[in-house]
């Protein structure tokens, strides 16, 4: 999670290396940014032996640029000899590696720092000549066909996994990292499980492809375009679906296979849902922060104000996070810009995010969390509850106080890395921690057997302490 000006800042949760759900959303990738920003980690202290001194970024490329040009050279006869000269991707790719051993390193690329003497920086540079010869020595020995891109993939990902459980390395198969962050996509709209060898369609969204054509959750889908699906994996099922603009899709229902045939278009995500409840108090259900989401919270607390609204419940559960710029301005429509919503800490220091509102709401608010709730929807919950005196009921919150920064490797995929924490308004970091509701409130089995707002403890709680 992260601030995304000029940038894309997403965010994921998954404390080990694992995402908070299985539900993969069928959609075509594209993407448009090469970097991204998502949430923090602890500081590495970078013991200094010397005397650091200034070097601009300029130096410091031009000098890895020589550095490189010395080891091709030294490497040229042995490489040439085994036909196994490094092409001009792998030179690519191999100087993401360089540029990553830097940031490892405790190296600032790319903008003006406090560098280390030359003595460490040749150490860090006879660490890359090590990697390139191993790199060499793999090619030139191995006995059977090797993948390049994998190789490199493996390498990126080999360094990410000796840093937190938030910075890896993540393939371009695994477009469900950021479907519902990006708010709308290409696609059939439909989010689908793997189960016992079958793809399960666990929800259809609205005015979808997906939803016009009748296709329902539970659905089991068995046949895509006339190919088998059996024992496949969600992300195959997602590449053959964005390889085609006709889908036929033969679905077991209820022990019957149906057909159906759709092309794929624009979905767009809806991440708010909100309706007036008894006594006009307002309730806002936000499934995650998306890039859309923000637009769609400040319509639905306009309407609900509109319509005389005199209290709020604002649903937090089961989000697990999304663009800290969405939830920074939606923060920002409850507060005026004397209010601190958020601070960040890196190597530099510590910033204070303060609000862009112009005026403090003056109604009671509560909001909804449970151990699902994670990152940016703690962002939220903190700062309504230190700057609004919002009310928590639910469950402890998940717990995740840092950010990662998403970086494109070109036919490769994407590696997130941690670069801040993130911590409340009043200074305190929630990282394993989470934030404690007011009232602690369990779900009883009848809302596990049957989810209805009916017989929502937790909400039915919200609607008590409104009302009083």
């Amino acid at each position: 999670m992260a601030d995304n000006s000029n940038k894309v800042v997403k965010e994921n949760t998954n404390k080990t290396k694992t995402n908070l759900t299985n539900k993969t959303t069928v959609k075509r990738t594209r993407k448009t940014s090469n970097k991204t920003n998502v949430a923090n980690s602890d500081k590495k202290d970078i013991k200094k032996t010397v005397k650091p001194k200034k070097i601009s970024a300029e130096e410091v490329e031009a000098k890895i640029n020589n550095e490189v040009k010395k080891i091709k050279v030294e490497k040229k006869s042995e490489v040439q000899s085994s036909n196994k000269n490094l092409g001009i991707f792998e030179f690519v790719l191999l100087s993401v590696i360089i540029a990553l051993f830097f940031s490892l390193a405790g190296y600032f690329i790319g903008r003006k720092g406090n560098l280390k003497s030359d003595d460490d920086y040749v150490t860090v540079n006879k660490e890359i000549q090590s990697f390139i010869e191993e790199y060499n020595y793999i090619l030139e020995n191995y006995y059977g066909d090797i993948d390049k891109e994998k190789l490199i993939a493996s390498a990126i990902d080999g360094m990410l996994s000796s840093l937190d459980d938030y910075s890896q390395f993540i393939d371009d198969s695994s477009n469900n990292f950021d479907i519902t962050l990006e708010g709308e996509y290409e696609g059939l709209g439909i989010g689908i499980y793997a189960i016992d060898g079958e793809i399960v369609i666990a929800e259809v969204y609205p005015n979808s492809p997906a939803s016009e054509s009748g296709l329902k959750t539970g659905d089991v889908i068995i046949k895509l375009n006339g190919e088998e699906l059996k024992n496949v994996t969600t992300n195959q099922v997602v590449d053959k679906i964005a390889d085609a603009d006709n889908i036929k899709l033969t679905v077991l229902r209820d022990d019957k296979e149906l057909e159906f045939e759709m092309k794929t278009k624009k979905v767009i995500l809806e991440s708010v849902h909100y309706d007036m409840k008894e006594d006009n108090i307002g309730y806002i259900k936000v499934d995650v922060f998306a890039k859309n989401t923000y637009t769609q919270f400040a319509d639905a607390l306009k309407d609900l104000e509109n319509k005389k609204m005199k209290s709020l419940i604002i649903d937090l559960r089961g989000n697990t996070g999304g663009h800290l710029s969405s939830v920074r301005d939606m923060i920002s429509l409850f507060l005026d810009n004397t209010h601190i919503i958020y601070q960040t800490e890196d190597k530099n220091g510590i910033t204070k995010q303060y609000s862009t509102g112009n005026k403090d709401k003056d109604y009671k608010i509560v909001i909804l969390q449970d151990i699902m709730s994670a990152s940016a929807s703690e962002v939220m919950a903190s700062a309504l509850k230190e700057q609004l005196n919002a009310y928590i009921i639910g469950n402890t919150s998940y717990g995740k106080g840092t950010v990662q920064t998403l970086q494109q490797v070109t036919g490769i995929g994407e590696y997130k890395i941690t670069t801040q924490k993130w911590l409340t308004s009043k200074g305190e970091w929630i990282d394993g921690v989470g934030i404690k509701p007011d009232l602690e409130v369990l779900l009883t089995e009848d809302y596990l057997k049957n989810p209805t707002l009916e017989n929502d403890s937790q909400y039915q709680a919200a609607i008590k302490y409104l009302e009083d």
